[in-house]
């Protein structure tokens, strides 16, 4: 989709400030009024404190200290616009983050970040926070930049370097599951062309969320999920979540090439977390207009869930949804194999029942999105099919891709 240009643009730099919460945000983003558009995700991920949980152990802390050096960060989009903002997050920090210095580019590699990080030099734009190159998020804090002139095509490979300024302890908020590799390295190296001999690792900190002004018929599929959806399984660096491979749908089908997708997925995340985070992760994403529900594993196979737990928190996340003027889909909970015993199959089944029949009778969903009828193995249905297949929970990026082709794109389009 070629985004239309954006009529009557004023931009007027706002005054800091603080607002007290959960969701503080230290410098309000530029107020902008459009003509026929408005802020909508084109990529957004869960923050969640690294310092917590099971995975401690696997080392998600920065590789090297971040004070006064770069962190250089890969996503991919999905809708495009003339306009760009950048959410920056410090929601699990107990002291501040300073940010010195904040760059945005295209990457070198238009196909995947598997590269040394490599940008288009010729697109490399600084961002400003209330008129000035840098901010400190405080704890607890949301910062936008201000928003970028600057023509982002749909399903674009964006750098976002970081330059870190002060910070008392490193970042503890960010995103276990970025499926793409960071860069850190010495210094200011925000415009470097590469980050040959900068220490890796697959992690995010800090950024959250891009957004860009599109026209209002733009809007945003949010995804709430677990390591399914996060991506267990994908080829690093090539984005083959279902996700991705969903936006790639939406962009190449005209009805929905102006549709946004902001994954939500944590891996080891269940359905009660879902509900904790849904306002942060959903309700308060720009131009969000649905919700796919596809959750519920952990509950059932680590959590032992009954399916009355599992219906009471799908019905709880719809109802606020819809209170907030979303439409919801529930996607049925995909086959568990060895990971799950009699018993948690059993629920599983049960749950997906409900998904099929009394959620959409009774108008709880909206829709269903039968991954299950997808994924399983017909002659072996508590199986997915060999070739989807990862391990019992998780699909290859073959299984991915077939998610995303079994969803109707027309639940994307309003009436």
């Amino acid at each position: 989709m070629q985004v239309g240009k954006i009529k009557s643009i004023f931009l007027q730099v706002a005054r800091p400030v603080v607002l007290l919460g959960a969701t503080a945000v230290c410098c309000m983003p530029q107020s902008v009024n459009a003509e026929d558009g408005h802020w909508t995700t084109t990529w957004a991920t869960a923050v969640e404190d690294i310092r917590s949980g099971f995975w401690m152990a696997d080392g998600y802390f920065p590789p090297k200290p971040l004070a006064q050096n770069t962190c250089r960060m890969f996503v991919r989009t999905s809708v495009g616009g003339e306009l760009v903002r950048f959410r920056f997050s410090n929601a699990y920090g107990t002291s501040p983050v300073t940010i010195n210095s904040a760059h945005f580019a295209l990457a070198a590699d238009t196909d995947s970040s598997a590269t040394d990080g490599d940008i288009n030099t010729d697109t490399d734009t600084t961002l400003k926070f209330c008129g000035v190159p840098g901010t400190v998020i405080p704890p607890g804090g949301v910062v936008y930049s201000d928003p970028v002139k600057f023509n982002l095509s749909p399903l674009s490979l964006v750098a976002i370097s970081i330059q870190y300024g002060k910070i008392a302890d490193d970042p503890v908020s960010g995103h276990r599951g970025s499926r793409t590799t960071s860069f850190f390295a010495d210094g200011k190296a925000v415009s470097a062309s590469d980050m040959t001999g900068a220490v890796k690792k697959d992690v995010w900190y800090t950024l959250t969320g891009i957004e860009v002004m599109a026209p209002m018929s733009s809007k945003t599929v949010i995804a709430m999920g677990d390591s399914i959806t996060d991506g267990n399984g994908t080829l690093y660096n090539y984005h083959t979540r279902w996700t991705d491979f969903l936006a790639t749908r939406l962009a190449g089908n005209a009805p929905t090439e102006g549709i946004g997708v902001a994954n939500m997925g944590i891996g080891g995340s269940g359905a009660g977390m879902a509900l904790d985070r849904l306002k942060r992760d959903v309700l308060d994403q720009g131009a969000a207009r649905w919700m796919v529900i596809f959750i519920g594993v952990n509950d059932i196979v680590y959590g032992n869930a009954q399916a009355s737990s599992l219906i009471s928190s799908y019905t709880d996340m719809a109802n606020q949804a819809h209170a907030a003027g979303l439409k919801v889909y529930g996607a049925t909970i995909t086959p568990m194999g060895n990971a799950a015993n009699a018993s948690q199959k059993a629920v599983r089944q049960d749950v997906n029942t409900w998904i099929r029949t009394t959620a959409l009778s009774s108008g709880i969903f909206d829709g269903c999105i039968d991954f299950d009828a997808t994924m399983r193995d017909p002659s072996n249905p508590e199986f997915t099919l060999p070739a989807y297949r990862k391990d019992d929970l998780h699909m290859n990026p073959t299984g991915y891709e077939a998610m995303a082709d079994s969803i109707d794109l027309s639940l994307f389009v309003d009436p």
